[in-house]
């Protein structure tokens, strides 16, 4: 789903239908290199807070790379996006290899061949033609209660903010129920 697709339900729920035109002039004029200008680049902006919250906080984004460490270890530039966490390092085998991490590099035990390192990463910045980082599961409604919420916290209006905060905190946590086990208490005799 486009950026763009996020920000006009955004507009709708703040009631600034008004916004909607900005934002399709936006997209229309980043085509051509211009970055979006006035409420539709706050929306913008908005919209980056709420999906690095989204992807550090609450739904991860996982990549899996392969790599044939040197003796220093995996350097993170050699990573197709910058590591926040790594997760897990495992041989060509599947067992799994300890790992430390510094700030600059991965450092693995010696004598490790090629690698599989998954790890979590933040969102590349997009601009507004840009595509969203999360697939299905996070919905563009969802994203539009952060977005708006955002948008509500930077004019000052902290009470209509906490309406759209409490949606999207309750939108966040339907995305990411799971099936719990079911269970009966055991009885209990008096």
């Amino acid at each position: 789903m486009l950026i763009k697709d996020v920000l006009i339900p955004a507009a709708e729920m703040l009631g600034r239908a008004d916004l909607i035109p900005a934002i399709e002039a936006a997209y229309t004029a980043a085509a051509a290199g211009t970055p979006p200008e006035g409420e539709a680049a706050a929306l913008l902006r908005c919209y980056h807070l709420v999906e690095n919250e989204v992807a550090l906080d609450h739904f991860p984004l996982k990549e899996t790379q392969s790599f044939v460490p040197t003796a220093e270890g995996v350097l993170f530039t050699r990573f197709a996006h910058a590591p926040v966490d790594v997760l897990d390092v495992r041989d060509g085998a599947g067992a799994r290899v300890d790992f430390t991490v510094y700030p600059a590099r991965l450092a693995l035990a010696q004598g490790t061949g090629e690698v599989s390192v998954t790890y979590s990463y933040a969102p590349a910045r997009a601009d507004i033609d840009g595509e969203t980082a999360f697939g299905e599961k996070i919905s563009a409604r969802l994203l539009a209660c952060g977005v708006a919420c955002e948008y509500l916290l930077a004019g000052g209006r902290y009470a209509e903010a906490a309406v759209f905060s409490e949606k999207f905190h309750a939108a966040l946590a339907a995305a990411g129920l799971e099936r719990r086990k079911l269970w009966v208490r055991a009885r209990r005799w008096v």
